[in-house]
């Protein structure tokens, strides 16, 4: 018999503005991975989520961008991987990939430029 899955919140997420990312791990202690601290201490990987939802505040002023860890719209825009309109959500990855399990500490959040302080929540599911 195959294990419930347990959810994993995300929390509050908040993104200051544009070019200042937030990795979805932000909120997810040791499930979000640890990293490297020097050179006796690998990083450790996050526990890998098989399904994430991410739901933008519907008072934002702007889109949200869900990117590979260390980009952002501006100097990337072709990392894009998914726009999230004020209020919008994105549920991902789904189809074949859900089996494969994402790790939230390689995925971050951006915002428009001029747009201010945005916020998403969201979580992840283990199992």
């Amino acid at each position: 018999m195959a294990p419930n899955p347990a959810l994993v919140p995300l929390g509050k997420l908040t993104i200051t503005a544009a070019g200042t990312t937030v990795l979805l791990s932000a909120n997810c202690g040791p499930l979000g991975g640890q990293p490297i601290t020097n050179w006796q201490n690998p990083p450790a990987p996050g526990q890998a989520f098989r399904f994430v939802e991410i739901q933008a505040d519907p008072s934002n002023s702007g889109n949200l961008y869900l990117l590979p860890r260390g980009k952002t719209v501006t100097a990337n825009p072709g990392s894009i991987i998914a726009l999230i309109g004020p209020g919008g959500s994105l549920p991902f990855p789904n189809g074949i990939m859900a089996g494969v399990g994402i790790t939230p500490e390689n995925f971050c959040l951006d915002t428009d430029a001029g747009s201010g302080t945005q916020y998403a929540y969201g979580y992840g599911t283990l199992g």
